[in-house]
């Protein structure tokens, strides 16, 4: 049941193995968040879901140079949750650092409302924010004159700025990072600035408790590790750190991993790493397999289908669920968006939600947030919209 492809798969981030069950996404993607001016030319890849059968890791493989995925152009940029913040500064709390004599540095913009929040309940005045992040075009391989490969330069500079800092403790905050890292080499050197001065805050999407709940909209091909908690744990014992990991989730946030690396976590690491049993197979290609057939039985060559909300989920259903005989707009209401071109190519067209008669659609689909959609049904049917209204996954919402 599973897709040949022509990519040449690295080896798993957690075991190095390079035996794989593997599916295609399909070819010539752009990254989710890729919307650009417009006119403006994209290169497209081919993308892989594969799962390691040895350790059960999941991961998207592409040949996209692209090391750290993170958005494409600075006008896209999205809000995090904040409901974990007190917990993390507990924590933190706990460390019996001297913050006065403690600096913050973000990884990205996404660590902005953290770095603010602790800066204040914690009375740290060194405060550094900073997207050293950036997009996606900033972390191509970068090859000096000798032909050495070097360090993407945002992570230079990041590195950088916490080298030079002159406080005697430094709080790294980096959000987003370990799911959206393509390449071995910067975990390894993120997770290098740990010291016994520097403590790394960091989080991302908890992918097991995602796999539970049975949906495949967390798949986008920016995330490239599914990582399970276990799976985690396992590369930051092979560095020998003490860590702590809570989750947690609302109405409005996905379930969550934040964790905490520090050499004063009254923790002990584990003398020897954890090897990582194969996990209940998450089985990612026969459910994606079953999604597409799914919607392939909803959607005729004469259906319509309206996408609504262009952020990841509803770029996602069309680049690799979708066939290719679907008539479909995208649709969102996003200032920043508004005049750009989407990555994927909408038969319909690109268009706001806000005035849009869907009147003549067969079926719409719902990629927001639950919280977002429980707004947005009642709307529709008050406009006179009767037919299917569908999440990610192809269930009914009302």
């Amino acid at each position: 049941m599973t897709q040949n492809s022509e990519l040449v798969l690295t080896h798993c981030f957690v075991c190095q193995s390079d035996e794989f069950e593997q599916i295609s996404l399909n070819q010539n993607l752009l990254d989710a968040s890729d919307f650009c001016e417009f006119g403006a030319k994209n290169i497209g890849f081919p993308y892989v879901l594969t799962t390691c059968q040895k350790c059960g890791h999941s991961a998207i493989q592409t040949d996209n140079p692209c090391l750290l995925p993170t958005r494409k152009h600075d006008f896209i940029k999205y809000g995090e949750p904040i409901e974990h913040y007190p917990n993390v500064s507990l924590i933190l709390r706990e460390l019996s650092l001297d913050f006065n004599d403690t600096s913050i540095h973000t990884f990205s913009y996404k660590d902005f409302q953290l770095a603010n929040f602790l800066a204040k309940d914690l009375n740290i005045s060194d405060i550094n924010l900073n997207d050293h992040a950036g997009c996606s075009d900033d972390w191509l391989p970068v090859v000096s004159r000798d032909g050495n490969k070097q360090n993407p330069l945002p992570l230079e500079r990041f590195i950088t700025e916490i080298d030079n800092s002159e406080k005697s403790n430094q709080l790294i905050l980096i959000t987003r990072f370990f799911d959206h890292v393509a390449n071995h080499d910067l975990i390894q050197k993120i997770l290098r600035l740990s010291s016994p001065t520097r403590h790394i805050v960091f989080d991302l999407n908890d992918y097991e408790r995602l796999f539970e709940l049975g949906t495949l909209e967390f798949i986008w091909n920016e995330r490239r590790n599914l990582f399970w908690r276990s799976h985690l744990e396992s590369i930051l014992q092979k560095h020998n750190l003490k860590y702590l990991m809570f989750s947690y989730e609302s109405h409005e946030v996905s379930p969550t991993l934040t964790g905490i690396i520090s050499e004063k976590l009254m923790v002990k690491p584990k003398a020897i790493a954890t090897e990582v049993a194969i996990s209940s197979a998450p089985n990612l290609t026969e459910k994606l397999i079953t999604l597409r057939q799914l919607w392939q039985g909803k959607l005729g060559t004469t259906h319509r289908l309206g996408i609504i909300g262009a952020s990841h989920k509803g770029v996602s259903l069309a680049q690799f669920i979708l066939s290719n005989h679907v008539q479909y707009s995208l649709h969102d209401d996003k200032e920043a968006l508004r005049g750009k071109t989407p990555p994927v190519n909408p038969p319909l067209g690109f268009h706001l939600v806000s005035g849009f008669d869907f009147s003549d659609y067969s079926h719409v689909a719902i990629t927001t947030t639950l919280a977002i959609a429980e707004k947005i049904i009642p709307k529709l049917r008050a406009s006179g919209y009767t037919n299917e209204i569908l999440d990610f996954d192809g269930q009914k919402l009302d």
